[in-house]
This record gives C-alpha cells, structure tokens and sequence, in this order.
C-alpha cells in the first residue's frame, strides 16, 4: 500500500445526523470539495454516493437545466471521440452535437440555452488548436474520466494501514478534460470555465489533487453517479507520465491559465503537503444553509434548514424546489427574462461595471460593518478631514501613549474623492449608531439567514445589513440604504413595498427566528435606516404587532407571487438592457450581435484522428436544482 492509498484512506468517519439505509461502502473525493466552503454535512453526503437517508422522499420532477457549462464539457467531449469528417461544417457539426447532448440528458434544456452551449463548445475547441498550433498542448488521446484509486479491505500490517482497514475504497476525481500525449510522456488536464481563466480561485489543496489524479489516475468509467468507477482494461490504459500540467480554459474569451506544471514527483509532493489537511470537510458536522439548498438531494432530512411554511405569503407550490432571494425579486420586477436566464438557466454573464451608487452603497456598508466590529459606537473624531499624512502608529508614540486607532478610511483604501463622496452619509449614521442606544448588549454584523417555506417550496436567503440584542432580550435586524435623493421616502408602508428585504425580515422574525437560535418570548424588530447627504433617519418595524406583519406578509407575497408563477419570462417594459450582463443571450437582445459559432472555418477545429479516442459517456447527474451566484460553484 502507498503513502497515497494510506493518506485517501485516511478520510475521517462521519455520522450522518439523519437516519440512513448504509453509511456508504465508499468514498469519493471530487476536487471541489477540497476547497473547503460548501456545507460540510452535503459535502460528506456527497462523498458517499451510495449512502441514502431512510424511508420514503419525493421525488421531484427533472425541471429545467441550470448548469450549461456542462452541457459544453459533454459536447467537446462527443466530439472529440470520434474523427471530423473532413468538408464538414463546422457551425452545423457543433450544432447538431449539442443538440443530440441536450436531447439525451436527464433535464430539460430550453432554447435560450443552445446558444451560450454552442458558443462555449466553440470557443473551446478554437482554444485546444490554437495551444495545438503553438506547441503548449502535445497531440494524443482525450478521455474524461481518470480517477486514481485507493482500496483496503483486510488492513495491513502496520497500525496505520489496520486503522483504515475498514474503509473499502476511496476515490480521487476531478470533472475536467484530460489530454494524453501519444507517447505518454506528458498529461494536460483542462478545467472548462466560461471566461477570465486567470480570476477563477482555485485552493492549493484543489490543485494539488488535480495533479495527483493527472500524475497517477487510471483512465475509469461508470454507469451512474451513484455507482463506483471501473478502470478500463490495461491494454487501454496509458503509461506513467512523466509532466503533468493543470491548465484552465475561458471557453468564451480563450483565455487559459497554467495553475502547474511539473513532474510527477512534485505532484505526488505537493498532494502530500495539501491534500491531508482538507479532507477533514468530509467529516461533515456543520451545515451551511444557502440558496444550494434548494438543489441538495437531502434536504428533507437535514436539520441545518429551518422551515418555515408560509414564510412568503403567497398561493402555490413549485413542483420543483427553487431558490429566491430579495436581489432576485427586484430584477424579476425590473426584466423577469434577465432573471430568468441569469438564475434559472445559469448562462454566462458579462460582468458589467457597478454603478456609482452601488459602490458607494457597498463601501459605506464595510465601514459600518468595521466600525461596530470594534464595540462601541461611531463618534465623530472617527470621521476625521482627510490628510495626506498617514495616521501615526505605535513606531511614532511614546512606549506609555495608546495607540490610535487607523481610521477606517485608510484601512479601506478610499481615495479622497471617495472620502469625500462617503462621508456625508457616514455622518448622518452616527446619530442612529446601533452601539449608542439604550441597552444594546450585542452587535453582528451580516447575517446569511436561509429557510424554507415548504408550503411554497422555494428555499429564501437573505442577509440583513445588522442585528443587535437589546436589554429586553428582543433582537433587532436593520436594513442601512444609502440615497441620493434630497428628501428621503418616510412612509412605512411604501417602504415595505420598495424594499421587500426588510418586509422578509419582519415576516422572519415573527415565524421565530432569532439570530442567537435562542428560544424567544416576543418576536424582535427590523429597522430601516436611510441614509442621505443632509439628513438621515430609522424607520422601526414591530414584527410582534400583528398589522405589521400583516402588512408585511402582504407586500413580500405582492412581490413573490407573480415570480413562483410567472411561466412566460417577459422582457421588463423598462428593461436596463444597457447594463444587463446577459443581453447576448436574449432573444430580444440589441441588433449586431454574432451568433455563437457562425463562420468557423473547418480549418480552425480538430480534425486528426489519431488524437481521438472514445471516451466514457459522463452526464453531470448531479447538476439539480439551483441557479450559481458564482460561476466557479459546481454542483457536485
């Protein structure tokens, strides 16, 4: 047994916090899990495909898909198993292939999803022949699946190896595009992003472990997810490379990244050094709810999810469990496609610069937030006039003087425009400074709160500004708005109406949540604080009076309702189409766009069979369920 099968077959025990039919008779480590920032109870669910809660779950229908990119990784694939007839057309070839991949997969793939799949299926292939042309990338074999392999059922001789010896097998895999050199001598992994390879975060521990699996995996292949990888016969196998190389590619810009580049020593030496220490995730015992939730297969049963029927008010069920968040209710008012192509089927979006006011309404919350941080409240001297000269430190005080605080601003890196632009809201929060009330025992800062409404079936996140506990054990979570207006709104009811968050917020305490998870007498309040250039003030919601919450439930149902049943996904009548950060990809989109793909020369894309070979039929089965906020967050 090697150090390598001795250090997998390490992975910890975990105790499910549900009942379950097995405790799995394997472990399969994918290399996002070593990143550590999911949900440590799903990702040790997921590292044991064959471990399932007991009893009876529904089962919900397909629904509609929700991660594109890997409908691009299945295209490129098919294509790239078998030889391109030479002649043909290129545009015809990559649409008829991703249109054979969406009709056999397991969800369903509308139309306003082909073209973002065809774009990325060739950009991807422009990217492997051009590094082809430029000598970066050795001709050879491609495969999908290699997976390296670690078993022990008797234990061994040592303590070390008897103290896995329970483990049956663990497995080590990436969902990447593996190229092998014709002669074996050199493996290039390719991790498929949409774009800006070089931005895309990727842990050691990750990369580590994709470099081990390209060094030592086996090419495998399986039936279904659920079921264990069976390596191919030897005489498929090929030999022990002698350079491996991780490389991301942008399948849409062309952009590509070298994460490493090496022996396999030095893979084998930098998995030794990361990997160990990142498996401890798979132990679970913490859960992390998020919008992810909605599409975690164990979601009935675990006990991190808080539920709460009739949260949102509103009259329907959604036969498929959908994620909903406050941000994602203003841009259904706003444009419900731009919506609906962002979250519900995931295309690729063009970042877009954020408005002066976002900005600014960003950074005036991290001062606040640093500010309450330091236990007491924000006074005047904090906001100082700016200078040039930095504030002194500890170097230039005597051994005996404090040391004054840095202010803020500096540790910020504001220019003096930006100060300048920032301070007058500043100044306006220090008469509503949570820490200089009567009473305030606690000040959090943000708070990510998830439940789900299981009368509606849509899981809600959202994530007040503040919270503070006052003396009479009732929490507070505030809502802090930076505008532009001279006057600002003043209406309780109107405001509700405009900001459906803090509507949530009255309706979330008054369902009983708290965030100490404390039991509580009465429910808490929500302030809203509006911050302007020459006045600010609070507005307070009492969520224990009963037309509060009324109201409330009232104003967040007027504004979830036309989503949870809106089937036709109209432009907005004002839609900002000019900052809109999918407007390539809809139907109603500005003339003098390209379509995806069009015009590619035959030329430009593979054509040598003799660096083909068929490789395992893969589908991403678990891609179920929610829209990603973040391009690198896959759902497996």
């Amino acid at each position: 047994m090697t150090e390598r099968d001795l250090l997998l077959l390490a992975v910890p025990d975990w105790e499910p916090p549900w009942p379950v039919d097995s405790s799995g008779s394997y472990v399969r480590v994918t290399t996002s899990m070593l990143r550590g920032r999911s949900c440590a109870e799903q990702t040790a669910r997921k590292a044991r495909p064959d471990s399932f809660p007991s009893g009876d779950r529904s089962r919900e229908p397909a629904g509609v898909g929700s991660f594109p990119l890997g409908m691009v990784f299945e295209a490129v694939s098919s294509l790239l198993s078998a030889p391109i007839e030479p002649g043909a057309d290129a545009g015809e070839l990559i649409h008829a292939t991703v249109r054979r991949a969406v009709e056999e997969n397991w969800q369903d793939w509308p139309a306003e999803s082909i073209p973002a799949i065809e774009a990325g299926v060739a950009g991807y292939l422009e990217a492997v022949e051009s590094l082809l042309l430029s000598g970066e990338l050795v001709p050879g074999r491609v495969v999908t699946d290699l997976v390296v392999e670690a078993a022990s059922t008797t234990g061994g001789p040592d303590e070390r190896e008897a103290s896995v010896g329970r483990l049956e097998r663990v497995e080590l895999w990436t969902w990447a595009i593996h190229h092998l050199s014709a002669d074996g001598r050199v493996r290039e992994v390719h991790l498929l992003r949409w774009q800006d390879a070089t931005s895309s975060t990727l842990s050691d521990a990750e990369i580590a472990g994709i470099a081990e699996i390209a060094s030592a995996g086996v090419v495998a292949a399986h039936a279904k997810w659920y079921q264990r990888f069976i390596p191919l016969p030897d005489a498929e196998q090929p030999p022990v490379p002698e350079r491996v190389v991780v490389r991301l590619i942008g399948v849409l810009d062309g952009s590509s990244d070298v994460r490493f580049d090496g022996t396999v020593d030095q893979a084998h030496a930098l998995f030794t050094q990361q990997v160990p220490g990142a498996l401890t995730v798979l132990a679970g015992g913490s859960t992390r709810p998020s919008h992810a939730c909605a599409g975690c297969n164990v979601r009935e049963v675990c006990p991190g999810l808080p539920a709460m029927p009739g949260l949102l008010g509103v009259a329907g069920f959604s036969p498929t469990t959908r994620s909903l968040s406050p941000s994602m209710l203003r841009t259904h008012r706003a444009c419900a496609r731009q919506l609906y192509l962002t979250r519900d089927l995931g295309l690729p979006r063009e970042r877009q610069a954020g408005s002066a006011a976002l900005r600014r309404g960003t950074e005036v919350h991290e001062w606040l937030r640093r500010a309450h941080e330091r236990g007491r409240a924000c006074r005047a001297e904090d906001l100082p006039e700016w200078s040039v000269e930095p504030a002194a430190s500890a170097s230039v005080v005597g051994p005996s003087d404090p040391v004054p605080e840095r202010p803020l601003h500096e540790e910020l890196g504001w220019s003096r425009e930006e100060y300048q632009d920032y301070l007058p809201y500043l100044r306006q929060h220090l008469d509503h400074c949570p820490w200089a009330l009567d009473g305030v025992e606690a000040v959090l800062g943000e708070l990510d709160i998830t439940v789900w409404d299981t009368d509606a079936n849509v899981v809600f996140s959202t994530r007040p500004d503040s919270a503070h506990l006052g003396a009479d054990g009732r929490w507070t979570l505030r809502e802090t708005k930076t505008l532009s207006p001279r006057h600002l709104p003043t209406d309780p009811t109107d405001l509700l109406g405009a900001y459906p968050q803090v509507a949530a917020a009255i309706c979330l305490l008054a369902d009983g949540y708290r965030p100490d998870a404390q039991p509580q007498e009465e429910p808490g309040r929500v302030d809203l604080e509006l911050l302007g250039v020459d006045e600010g003030h609070v507005v307070s919601y009492d969520a224990s009076d009963p037309y509060v919450v009324l109201v409330a439930r009232t104003a967040l149902a007027d504004r979830a309702d036309p989503w949870l049943h809106d089937t036709v996904h109209a432009v907005g009548e004002h839609a900002p189409c000019h900052s809109c950060e999918v407007t390539r990809w809809c139907a109603d989109r500005p003339e003098g766009a390209l379509s995806p793909g069009a015009g590619i020369p035959l030329a430009e894309l593979v054509t040598d069979a003799a660096w083909h070979t068929t490789a395992p039929e893969h589908h991403l089965r678990e891609a179920e369920g929610a829209a990603m906020d973040d391009d690198e967050e896959f759902p497996f």
